[in-house]
């Protein structure tokens, strides 16, 4: 599941989607934007935005925010934009299976789903240190401005040497601590480059580079292109990488 952090005052500017787009908040509250109506959305309401409608969205002004958002096809939908309080899920799908004849199996088969898998059980194969090491990345990056930590502040964290955690790093997520670091931070750059109007002088700020040149320096090594260029075409995410991804999941999980 894809997760976007902003700053305080962050803006999404107007745009259309071809495709449906799931959001919903995580921390923080945003207003949605659109010719027909604003809706203020809060962590307990789900938002359907559809193919077509010119919108934008104002993340919260007052302080950093964090939302989870999916991108899917449905043909068969209607394409109007669509809120839905989601304050308790089990009793919303419980209510709906006395309500709604039609959709019975489906609503059964998720529920069953739900109960067979349950919450996803701690990767019991991630080395102990390499936990602490995400312990502490998600304690210091829970909300930006991201501060730049080192390897040797990460060991230090995970209570091992640099070489140590750099071979964990390796074995685990398939890449080296430092690329890992530096990586992620350009994963939040990549969301601050296409879902907000900040500059890029404010985008490296927010994810931890010292100034802009070095900013647009170590994001075009990494992706080949510009921060400007991938602004315009951002056709892939270092987050392709499988190891990166679950790295960052990690991360961001229950923060």
């Amino acid at each position: 599941m894809p997760v976007a952090d902003y700053p305080a005052g962050a803006r999404l500017p107007t745009r259309v989607i071809e495709d449906f787009e799931f959001v919903w908040m995580l921390r923080g509250r945003a207003t949605f934007r659109s010719t027909n109506r604003d809706i203020v959305l809060t962590p307990d309401v789900l938002l359907l935005v559809p193919p077509g409608v010119e919108h934008s969205f104002d993340w919260d002004t007052k302080r950093p925010s964090r939302h989870g958002y999916v991108h899917f096809d449905r043909p068969d939908l209607d394409k109007r934009v669509r809120i839905q309080p989601m304050r308790d899920p089990l009793r919303g799908l419980c209510g709906y299976l006395l309500s709604e004849e039609r959709a019975i199996d489906q609503t059964i088969d998720f529920m069953l789903t739900v109960i067979h898998f349950g919450s996803p059980e701690p990767d019991r194969r991630i080395p102990g240190p390499v936990r602490l090491a995400i312990e502490y990345l998600r304690e210091h990056w829970a909300t930006m401005p991201l501060r730049r930590i080192s390897v040797a502040e990460l060991a230090a964290a995970a209570h091992v040497s640099r070489g140590y955690l750099n071979r964990l790093f390796q074995r685990t997520f398939d890449l080296s601590a430092a690329t890992a670091l530096e990586h992620i931070r350009c994963a939040r750059a990549e969301i601050l480059l296409v879902r907000t109007d900040l500059t890029a002088e404010a985008i490296a700020k927010q994810c931890g580079f010292a100034d802009v040149s070095h900013f647009s320096h170590r994001f075009t090594l990494v992706h080949g292109v510009s921060p400007s260029v991938y602004r315009a075409h951002p056709v892939s995410s270092v987050l392709d990488h499988p190891g990166l991804r679950g790295l960052n999941r990690l991360i961001v999980e229950a923060v």
